[in-house]
């Protein structure tokens, strides 16, 4: 039987035909993952220009992507994390740029993102030699108890040990006042314990009315947790029912009995739980002697008047700095009547401020805060000192609106 051949003209046809088919199969996926991941290119100046104190960094893409966004990206000398220093539009012939002043010298890692997508550029390396002699201070806003739980002695020193071209200044109120200091721009970044005060302020609100600042970042930085102390003798006959939480229960008992509360009153963080839970009651509080509403109270303030023998009561308090009010010896007349009931949970988060005077300085605070590294110092806060408690148990993640 005679085999039949498929050669000559037709066959070289057909062959070339399943071949061309073969590569534009292989070739459409990679069309398709290099439109979904663009590249740029990533150029920066030949050498630090001392004299102007800056440097460029520049990138050329597909005249296709003109009017897109690109996203430069700056990891400083010592740092483990990258800042944005810069949100480009791309133009009609592709290309980008932007001058970059650094505050320090040192060695300094740079890269590109395309935005939305945020595909990574190569990386660039510059070392520039000596940064300028002046610090930029940032304006830090915090809740008190970062201050009268003893954290902020060791966070601060160690932030300016790892961001040397900054100066810290630090005002200590409660998360409310904060975000008001944040509101009229008289802060770069908050560091702050108030969620549903916080979700305003992302979106231009604070104390209910519009303000000239804004959030432009929210993260989550560490937790703890509430607690109720009162007097060693309970007059209100609180029940500690930590395993099934009873937060409820217990403000009920000192309304009830009528035993003395002393409210921070002044839109903290603390303030802000203390009413939530006030209200799941029906507001029994309200207009009664024995609240006592300061409004002029740190934590650490809120803590002494009520273990003075005078004014003694109860009070709501973060974990932090009771442990520390603790081991300082003025809260001797008091104790923890109520814990842990989920409601009494103590998130803290830090907040860049859109539009603040020290946007870089914001965010290295904001980066560092949630670095490794110092997330390690908040875990370890505290372990020497008060063995088996936990003051701040780190968290560093996104925090959604």
């Amino acid at each position: 039987m005679r085999q039949v051949r498929h050669g000559g003209a037709a066959g070289r046809i057909a062959l070339g035909v399943f071949a061309a088919a073969m590569v534009l199969m292989l070739a459409l996926p990679m069309m398709a993952l290099a439109d979904l991941a663009p590249r740029t290119s990533l150029l920066t100046s030949a050498r630090y220009m001392s004299n102007a104190r800056s440097f460029i960094i520049s990138g050329k893409m597909a005249t296709k992507f003109k009017g897109k966004q690109i996203a430069v990206e700056i990891r400083k000398p010592g740092r483990t994390y990258w800042d944005q220093v810069a949100l480009l539009t791309i133009n009609k012939s592709g290309r980008w740029s932007v001058h970059y002043t650094p505050k320090l010298g040192g060695k300094f890692f740079i890269r590109a993102r395309y935005m939305p997508r945020k595909s990574l550029s190569r990386t660039a390396v510059l070392t520039v030699k000596r940064g300028p002699s002046t610090k930029m201070q940032i304006l830090l806003a915090s809740t008190t108890s970062t201050r009268d739980s003893g954290l902020f002695e060791r966070i601060g020193p160690a932030f300016l040990a790892a961001c040397p071209e900054y100066t810290l200044k630090a005002t200590f109120v409660g998360s409310g006042a904060a975000i008001a200091l944040g509101g009229t721009g008289d802060a770069d970044v908050l560091l702050t314990h108030s969620p549903a005060a916080e979700v305003d302020f992302m979106n231009g609100i604070v104390a209910g009315k519009a303000s000239a600042f804004r959030g432009l970042t929210r993260n989550k930085v560490m937790y703890n947790d509430f607690v109720l102390v009162g007097p060693v003798a309970n007059p209100a006959g609180v029940v500690d029912n930590s395993a099934s939480g009873g937060a409820q229960a217990a403000f009920q008992s000192i309304a009830t009995a009528g035993s003395t509360f002393w409210s921070r009153n002044d839109a903290s963080g603390t303030n802000a739980k203390e009413k939530e839970i006030w209200k799941l009651l029906g507001n029994p509080q309200i207009g009664q002697s024995w609240y006592k509403a300061s409004g002029t109270m740190g934590m650490a303030q809120a803590l002494a008047t009520a273990n003075d023998a005078g004014t003694s009561g109860y009070t709501l308090a973060d974990r932090a700095t009771w442990l520390n009010a603790t081991s300082l010896g003025i809260v001797k007349n008091l104790k923890i009547v109520n814990a842990g009931d989920p409601i009494l949970f103590n998130q803290y988060a830090v907040i860049e401020v859109k539009g603040a005077r020290n946007k870089e300085g914001a965010q290295d605070f904001s980066n560092w805060i949630r670095s490794p590294q110092a997330q390690a110092l908040i875990k370890t806060y505290g372990e020497y000192t008060y063995p088996g408690q936990i003051m701040f148990e780190p968290n560093a993640g996104p925090y959604p609106w």
